[in-house]
């Protein structure tokens, strides 16, 4: 079984996934091998403390059924069902390494034993041996092509390993020899989710509590995607459900306090967590959060003496989500009291995130590479194409991540004839398509036909019409790294208008460094202020060669001009977009609070009052940007900072 508690504001979060596993896992199969009368007269005896051991396990008694277990054990009863079913009980209370050498015993004494493979597949898997666990699960399919549950842990695996189209067809196959299978249905809504597919996850999901009404962890990971979809009452609703159904379920009071906050619903956040406060195992995370809660009404000192209270094992014990979440938590109190090394050293504890460690953050290097060799092997001049789709109304906001994109987002959505479409993949669904239905690496974009052309354009206002939400004069398809993809924005969208935004070369390093992004090959750069100068100065390079070299229609957007005089500059990007000045556009930090999800880490900041607090910041930890002034140097005289 799986869950998957996603990280909100969440990881350069991800969806976390907390493993818990059925009891037991072998015991159907196990039931089969119980041999109650034999002719041996220690046989019996030997039977019957296997059978009660198998008996109270079923009954669901953990502690008693270990105790018998061991029992056995100790009694020299080498059973590889008592082996199998002990590893089992030591793995769920956490004893990884116990429950390895256990399930192996079984192994060693029923070498064909398919569960204790499949068994040992997940054990492996939780102790960080993705490929020994493979294997084993691999052997345990081998053996018996039958067994649901084998396929289904090979499709984690595979998950883990990236491979998502694998471990679809892996959960899939589970599904198929066990229709009933409420597990496979949950870690298919995971997959699915991965693969960028929301409607089908939650489809699944909802099919696991169909399965199971009693499924906790299922209406916890519907919970979490409906909150994604941005359905936050019927998401608030089903991570309630989730403990109802579980009151000791920890990781859904997390999510829940997590998701109140990230929505800026500090009023609910607050009450939820006086409704909760008198559960027991949940001190940590009250603590953490009411921590939040006092930093977001500027306590800092109230918040450093909370968070300062969590226990340290606690922190040890936690998912790798839960831990990005305090690590940055109490890096930005201990910044905001002026404890700049202690902020420091907490960013950085922050960005361990154990989803890094299967991305490869100089894919995305490779990737801008080769959309600045499309602009070299460019030999012809774009045509203004008229293929009867209007695209005047066109705009797309880019920059860099924290350039101040989500601020200006907020205040052109306060106007009523501007709808913007916030961080979808739309342009990279259509790079997608070129590469696998056209056959086109990106660095040859510009041989791509006219007719190719339109049909690619048709493709993109077909996803864009999936997320509009209602008619405007101008669409403003945001999102920052757009501009990378500017050589096929414009081959595409040639009439298209561009905002360019950007900050303080160093501020905007340091900001990428101090989130939590959803990891991806992009996001994996983040993780050091080094890396981060290392990415700034690729995009920009790209910028330049762009700027120079297509004939684009844009206007650039200085972020430190946009707080110091935010009418005259907002007036000036209106003008560019043809559009006249709305008395909405003060009020644009009741149009944040209104939009309740913001799919940026800057949801906590687009709702406060403008402030300048954030210029210069660089300077308190200009010690840490040793390595980063060859990346970023150029770009501070290329601005005119």
């Amino acid at each position: 079984m799986e869950s998957d508690n996603q990280e909100q504001g969440q990881r350069k979060q991800k969806a976390t996934e907390i493993k818990t596993y059925p009891v037991p896992f072998a015991l159907e199969e196990i039931k089969e091998h119980i041999t109650i009368s034999t002719n041996t007269p220690s046989k019996p005896s030997k039977e019957k403390l296997i059978n009660l051991a198998i008996k109270v396990h079923l009954q669901g008694n953990i502690s008693k059924a270990a105790e018998y277990y061991k029992d056995c054990i100790n009694k020299g009863l080498n059973d590889y069902r008592v082996f199998s079913n002990y590893g089992v009980i030591l793995q769920k209370i956490g004893k990884s390494q116990e429950a390895e050498l256990s399930t192996r015993k079984a192994i060693e004494l029923k070498p064909n034993f398919a569960m204790a493979h499949s068994n040992l597949g997940n054990i492996l898997r939780e102790l960080g041996n993705i490929q020994e666990a493979e294997l084993s699960t691999r052997k345990a399919i081998e053996l018996d092509p039958y067994l649901p549950m084998a396929h289904s842990s090979l499709g984690n695996i595979l998950r883990d390993l990236g491979n998502l189209q694998e471990a679809e067809l892996s959960i899939r196959k589970a599904i198929e020899l066990d229709p009933n299978f409420a597990d496979a249905y949950l870690n298919l809504g995971i997959i699915l989710k991965g693969l960028n597919r929301p409607d089908e996850s939650v489809h699944s999901y909802e099919k696991a509590i169909e399965l199971n009404p009693n499924f906790a962890d299922a209406y916890l990971n519907r919970g979490n995607i409906l909150f994604d979809l941005g359905h936050l009452q019927k998401a608030e609703l089903s991570i309630r459900k989730a403990i109802e159904l579980k009151p000791d379920f920890k990781n859904a009071y997390f999510n829940l306090f997590r998701h109140y906050e990230q929505t800026n619903s500090l009023k609910k956040l607050k009450e939820s967590l006086k409704e909760f406060e008198n559960v027991d195992n949940i001190k940590n995370e009250l603590c953490l959060f009411n921590a939040r809660l006092s930093f977001r009404h500027k306590e800092n000192k109230a918040a450093k003496e909370l968070i300062d209270n969590i226990s340290p094992q606690w922190i040890e014990k936690n998912n790798s989500v839960q831990n990005t979440i305090f690590w940055n938590y109490k890096a930005f109190i201990e910044d905001k009291l002026g404890n700049y090394d202690s902020a420091y050293y907490c960013f950085e504890k922050s960005q361990e995130n154990s989803s890094y460690e299967r991305l490869n953050k100089n894919l995305y290097l490779k990737f801008i590479d080769s959309y600045k060799e499309s602009i070299i092997q460019k030999t012809k001049i774009i045509k203004k194409l008229n293929a009867k789709i209007e695209e005047s109304n066109l705009v797309f906001l880019i920059g860099f991540p924290r350039s101040g994109t989500t601020l200006l987002d907020t205040i052109l959505r306060s106007h009523p004839d501007i709808e913007v479409i916030e961080e979808q993949p739309l342009i990279s669904s259509i790079e997608q398509l070129i590469k696998v239905n056209y056959n086109t690496k990106i660095e040859n974009i510009y041989s791509i036909s006219d007719n190719t052309k339109i049909i690619l354009r048709r493709k993109y206002y077909e996803l864009l019409r999936k997320v509009k939400n209602k008619k405007t004069k101008l669409i403003i398809d945001k999102l920052p790294l757009h501009t990378v993809s500017l050589p096929l924005i414009n081959l595409l969208f040639p009439n298209a208008k561009i905002i360019f935004t950007h900050r303080h070369p160093y501020d905007t390093v340091l900001s990428c460094f101090q989130q939590t992004f959803k990891p991806n090959a992009a996001m994996a750069n983040f993780i050091s202020l080094q890396s981060s100068a290392k990415m700034y100065n690729q995009v920009m390079g790209a910028w330049d060669i762009y700027k120079n070299n297509l004939n684009l229609n844009f206007i650039t957007s200085k972020y430190e001009h946009l707080i110091e005089d935010f009418d005259d500059h907002t007036l000036k990007i209106l003008d560019f977009l043809g559009v006249g000045w709305d008395n909405n556009i003060k009020n644009y930090r009741k149009t944040a609070i209104e939009r309740g999800k913001i799919n940026t880490p800057s949801s906590s900041q687009v709702v406060q009052p403008l402030y300048k607090s954030s210029i210069e910041k660089w300077r308190n930890y200009e010690k840490y940007f040793k390595d980063c002034h060859q990346y970023l140097e150029k770009w501070v005289s290329y601005f005119a900072y």
